[in-house]
């Protein structure tokens, strides 16, 4: 049935609601990409108008953009430092 591959009789009569919102649910998260895309293509047709005065996630925001770190605290130095020194004494694995 056409976007989920189903074919018409099973989409009708054999699935559930609950199954087809599932699949529909996500095809649209596998999309994320495409719609992130769309979103800065949008944005910079709106810029080139004079109107963009926000960010793109400002402007039109999508459902991952709450997933993102925003208020994590940054390294600091201490752990910086120890990061590095862990990382001298991996060494290069791909290095002969």
């Amino acid at each position: 049935m056409g976007e989920i591959g189903r074919d018409r009789r099973e989409y009708l009569f054999d699935m559930s609601y609950c199954d087809i919102l599932l699949i529909q649910r996500g095809y649209r998260r596998r999309n994320i990409l495409q719609y992130q895309l769309q979103r800065l293509q949008a944005y910079g047709a709106f810029h080139c108008m004079g109107g963009a005065k926000k960010t793109p996630e400002q402007w039109l925001p999508l459902y991952v953009d709450r997933y993102k770190m925003v208020n994590s605290t940054p390294i600091s130095e201490d752990e910086m430092a120890e990061m590095l020194e862990d990382m001298k004494q991996i060494g290069n694995p791909w290095k002969k």
